[in-house]
Order: C-alpha cells, then structure tokens, then sequence
C-alpha cells in the first residue's frame, strides 16, 4: 500500500478513537499533551525550541483548529504535535508520508490530506513545514422524511445515523448508546436525530430486504418502532427467508397487514433504499455504523458521551 494510502487508512481507523483526540476536544486536553508539556504558553500560541509554534483557534473551551510552524521542517517533530493534536501515535506514518517523492514534490505548494475525521493541511516555505489541523465537515447530505426524523425537523443540530440494519456493529450503537441520546432529545430542543439507510449488500445479504421492509414500516408510520425491533432480534439475520420475521414484526406492530405484505412483494421501499445508497457514496462513507453532528463525525457511536461532546463542540462559540 502506498504510503499515502497507508497515512490515510491509519488516520481514519484512528477517527474511532476521537473521544481523546484535541483538535475537537477541550482546550484543557490540549494543554496536557506530553508533546506539548515544554511549550510556553501565551495566549493561544505555544512556543517551543527553535521557534516551533502551536496556535490553537478555540470554539469556547474547546479547540476547533490548530496551526504549527516548524522551522526546521522537522518531520519526527511534525509527527509528535500532529499525534498530540489528535490524539493518537502517528509520528513514523507522517515521517514516510513527507518522504514521499510526490509529496515533497507538492509540499511547497501546499496539499490537503481529507481522511476520516481530519483536514490536515501541509506546505513547506524553504525549510519551514507549516501543518494546520481541523475536524472534517461533511456536507451535501440529502433530505429524509419526517417519518424518520426524531425531535424537532426545523431542528438546527442535526445527528444523522448512516446504518446498515444487518450490520453488527450497528446493532452494537443501537442497543448501547441510541437510547441515552433518544432520551435526551427531549430536553435537548435544538437536537434532532435522523436515520439513513445504507445496507452493505456485498457482506449483509439481508441488509436491503430488512431496509426494504422499514421503507414498508415506515409508509405506514412506523419506522422507529420496526428499527427498533429488528435490531432486538437476530433470527432473521442469516436467515434465507428473512421476510417472515419482517411480517411477524408489522404483526406485533399492528401494521395493516395486507398492505405491508404488498410493500414487500412489489419491493416498493427499493427507490428509498437505493437513495440512501447513493447519498452513502457521494459524501464517501466507509462503513457503518457512520454519525455525523452538523457534518463532524462522532468519534465513537456506540458511547453516547461521543453524540453529546460532538453535540456541544457545535453548540460552542
């Protein structure tokens, strides 16, 4: 794998991993990084040996971006406050990134590294390496129904759930974390939670039947409650006849019946189901389950406490 690609798979998995990471997090945090312990501080701006600087844009008390310059152009050192900035141990990934002919070739014009949770943005002035980090803000996300919308719609906090209603890991964030930040909806008035279908259909088989059945839920009001269901069950997951499951939930449901079945056999939920699809693959999600506040993805979505920090990084000014 090319070193690019390697830097770039390296900072998206570590996007899992967010809750310590500083740029997003608390100003605090950012301070007590052992990277960071030598620099002077004065005002947002650290200073280290040889006129190495760390400048901190704060949102509230937390960091929003942060811009450093290095002189010397020092590439372990760039390592070092890269992973303090984003909490995770990234040095000798960075290191071979900067080596690479193509990249030393763009750095004086400046290059733009988008991957997982991070802009890093890199640009060297002869011997000087500038290096600025911020979360990734995704945008063009595509409207959904009210029907699978929760709070306010005029909402201005919006937590989209991309998810896959086979996929275990989502199952994993459904049954620990989405009934913390259910419950909190309801005290949280400028929050609202949408869910968007993206079934991975190459290694969950029944991943678009069951989203496909939610579309027929959904037609008659009833998404959250078959959501809800099927992620409480899992006899219908390897099955070969996963549709006698999807029915006997509308059943419990008191869905009309005929009319459910219908949805099914016509599978008239397959235009919704590959819109959200489509939408998975223009704004370039990786896997599921994905959440995004307001476009900044939450780092963890099977703790709760992820939603709400990412939800109050937002709120700050």
């Amino acid at each position: 794998m090319p070193f690019s690609l390697r830097l770039a798979a390296l900072l998206l998995t570590s996007s899992a991993s967010l809750a310590s990471a500083q740029v997003g997090g608390s100003v605090a945090a950012t301070l007590q990084q052992p990277a960071l312990s030598a620099f002077k501080k004065a005002g947002n701006t650290l200073t280290g040996a040889a006129g190495t600087t760390v400048k901190l844009t704060p949102k509230g008390s937390f960091v929003e971006s942060a811009a450093a310059l290095l002189p010397g152009g020092d590439p372990h050192q760039a390592g070092r406050l890269l992973g303090a900035l984003i909490g995770e141990d990234v040095e000798q990934d960075l290191v071979a990134y900067l080596k690479q002919p193509t990249v030393q070739y763009r750095l004086p014009l400046g290059l733009t590294v988008a991957v997982g949770a991070y802009d890093l943005k890199l640009q060297t002035r002869g011997k000087t390496l500038t290096m600025n980090v911020s979360l990734h803000q995704v945008t063009g996300f595509a409207a959904v129904p009210g029907t699978r919308v929760l709070g306010d719609p005029a909402a201005p906090i919006v937590i989209r759930m991309y998810s896959d209603l086979q996929c275990p890991y989502c199952q994993q964030a459904e049954l620990d974390a989405m009934p913390t930040v259910v419950r909190s909806l309801q005290t949280q008035k400028d929050v609202r939670l949408e869910f968007h279908y993206i079934p991975l259909i190459k290694i969950h088989p029944n991943a678009r039947p069951a989203a496909e059945a939610a579309v027929c839920a959904e037609n008659q009001g009833q998404f959250w409650a078959f959501k809800d269901a099927l992620f409480r069950r899992d006899d219908w997951q390897h099955s070969s006849a996963p549709q006698a499951t999807f029915q006997a939930v509308a059943a419990r449901l008191n869905l009309n019946a005929a009319a459910f079945r219908d949805c099914l056999t016509k599978h008239s939920g397959k235009a919704m189901v590959e819109a959200g699809l489509s939408e998975a693959e223009n704004i370039e999600i990786q896997g599921t389950p994905t959440v995004f506040v307001n476009g900044y993805q939450v780092p963890d979505p099977d703790d709760a406490a992820s939603y709400q920090a990412m939800i109050d990084f937002v709120r700050a000014k």
